[in-house]
């Protein structure tokens, strides 16, 4: 098959989203005359000067091409025909602005009191952790008392994040003020370095960042510790290069990825891992680090056990093709980054919206499927997962059958936890040791007081 020439892929590339969209009867809400919003993905932006998108709660973006992938599920080589097929609407060619400098104005508080009882109250993070960032200057207060984290750049400061320390009611929902001050620099980040930094550790926000250094503190050095606002590609490219040529070290012992546990989480690390490279022989790894990957929903897991046993396969199968295709989602939302989805997820049209799913039908499905593939204990998975190739293509379904071996083994080898409710990120995951180990301390206090008062009472 000829390959698609570079003149017809910029001829797709200019096609206008949002003229695309109106023709083929995508809904948008118009905001002003530069901003669109999907009606049915109210996280769904188009920026119609850039002739670009950003859908946040997918970690998805890019141009009229990915637009198209993205939303109507086609491969490159299909979306790029079907937007030259028709006479679209074109731009003019978008020519991204250079980089403004970066104009630190914040003004600071006379304290830090808010923001340490916010971040060692609130969020449990470790009191020397930020105590030392304060020092480093680093972690600031600013006069609306909102955590000030600074991006520093080789002694130079680049950018900051603005974390709100008091909790506000936005349409029903708990919620803090966020924002990344204008003209910070771009595809940068919060970060801190410990020691050389060997190994990079990216994560979704500074609250992350700072939530897994408190948990592994005494473990962690010669690392370098990333906020990345999100899930973002270019980010995590510019960090290593940056640390490549300001530290002169590469990151050979490993890039570990703390994203949420999330349907953008998984989407992202399934993507990712294609960059992998190597530094003069010596390869570079990507590691999934999303918090409480292990973790089972007790419901579930009680379901896995019953129909493993009643179909006479293993159990951990069921969880690992659940976990791989939704995440242990109960509705069809597929939270892979391959579009495949068998028994649990199923792809939807950009006017469908997820709808939830009979669990334990699914799991039952599933089992058959994997007991019909089953020969004197060994288990075909790729004819488990088997699809038409028509709804997705080999490689990813290849990519796919990998993902469930993977989490199938890591249930077998690395265990797997119990819990009635699955953490989302680093800082749920804090706060629920934090409960634990309170638990712990109360109980042990209570059955010291027993004890003495039994003592007391014999004497």
């Amino acid at each position: 098959m000829p390959r698609v020439s570079e003149d017809v892929i910029k001829q797709a590339a200019a096609v206008d989203i949002v003229g695309f969209c109106e023709a083929n009867g995508y809904e948008l809400v118009k905001l002003s005359d530069r901003w669109y919003q999907g009606a049915e993905h109210d996280s769904l932006m188009i920026d119609k000067e850039k002739n670009s998108f950003q859908w946040f709660s997918q970690g998805k973006n890019g141009n009229s091409i990915d637009f198209v992938r993205t939303f109507y599920g086609k491969s490159f080589r299909d979306a790029v025909s079907m937007l030259t097929e028709k006479d679209y609407k074109h731009t003019k060619e978008v020519k991204e602005q250079p980089q403004k400098e970066f104009v630190y104005d914040i003004v600071h508080d006379n304290s830090t009191e808010q923001v340490e009882r916010y971040l060692t109250e609130e969020r449990g993070i470790d009191k020397g952790i930020v105590n030392a960032l304060i020092a480093k200057g680093l972690l600031r207060q600013d006069k609306r008392k909102n955590c000030v984290f600074v991006w520093g750049n080789t002694g130079k400061r680049v950018g900051a994040d603005l974390q709100g320390t008091i909790t506000m009611n936005k349409d029903g929902k708990r919620t803090t003020f966020k924002q990344i001050k204008p003209n910070s620099q771009r595809n940068y980040g919060f970060n801190v370095s410990l020691g050389v930094p060997k190994k990079l550790y990216f994560f979704e926000a500074p609250i992350d960042l700072l939530s897994y250094w408190t948990m592994y503190k005494d473990q962690l050095s010669n690392c370098r510790l990333i906020s990345m606002n999100g899930v973002k590609k270019n980010t995590v490219f510019n960090l290593i290069k940056h640390t490549m040529k300001s530290r002169g070290v590469a990151p050979t012992e490993g890039v570990y990825f703390g994203v949420d546990n999330d349907h953008a989480g998984h989407k992202f690390m399934d993507e990712i891992r294609q960059y992998e490279f190597s530094v003069k022989g010596e390869e570079v790894k990507f590691h999934n680090l999303i918090p409480a990957d292990n973790h089972i929903p007790k419901e579930y897991l009680e379901l896995y056990q019953t129909y493993g046993s009643q179909y006479g396969v293993d159990w951990k199968y069921l969880a690992a093709i659940h976990k791989a295709e939704t995440n242990l989602g109960n509705t069809n939302e597929i939270t892979n980054g391959y579009g495949f989805g068998k028994y649990f997820g199923a792809k939807q049209l950009p006017s469908e919206k997820p709808y939830e799913i009979q669990v334990p039908i699914a799991i039952e499905e599933a089992a058959r499927a994997l007991k019909a593939n089953t020969i004197d204990g060994k288990t075909d998975i790729g004819s488990v997962l088997k699809q038409d190739v028509k709804e997705v293509d080999l490689t990813n379904q290849v990519k796919m059958q990998q993902k469930v071996q993977l989490y199938y083994d890591n249930y077998n080898d690395l265990g797997y936890l119990p819990v009635e409710e699955v953490s989302k990120d680093w800082n749920d995951v804090l706060k629920v040791r934090r409960a634990a180990s309170k638990h712990r301390e109360k109980t042990h206090s209570q059955k010291q007081h027993r004890s003495k008062k039994n003592m007391l009472v014999r004497g």
